[in-house]
C-alpha cells in the first residue's frame, strides 16, 4: 500500500468508515478521517475509541502500522450497530 492509496481512502467524499486488513489478518477500523497520521512508510492508526458525554468519538489507543503491512481496505457500515446486513 502506498501513502497515496491511504490518503485517497481517507479523503473520499463523503467519507465512509473503513476497515484495514493487515498482512497477518488483523483489522483496524477507521471511523474518522482525521484520526490517521500518514508518513512515507507507515501510519499512526486508531485501535480503540470511546464516546464522551457530548457524543464526540475520541481515540484512546493508537498503533503505528507499516504501509506495506496493509493488505486491503473494506468499507464498514456503522449504522447497523454491529449487525450484519442480509444479502
Amino acid at each position: 500500500m502506498s501513502p497515496q492509496d491511504l490518503y485517497n481512502k481517507l479523503n473520499d467524499h463523503p467519507f465512509k468508515p473503513f476497515r484495514v486488513r493487515l498482512s497477518n489478518n488483523q483489522t483496524i477500523d477507521v471511523l474518522e478521517p482525521g484520526s490517521v497520521i500518514v508518513s512515507p512508510t507507515s501510519a499512526i492508526m486508531p485501535i480503540e475509541y470511546v464516546q464522551d458525554e457530548r457524543g464526540l468519538r475520541l481515540v484512546l489507543k493508537w498503533k503505528t502500522v507499516a504501509l506495506n503491512h496493509m493488505a486491503e481496505f473494506m468499507d464498514i457500515d456503522t449504522r447497523d450497530n454491529g449487525k450484519r446486513r442480509r444479502k
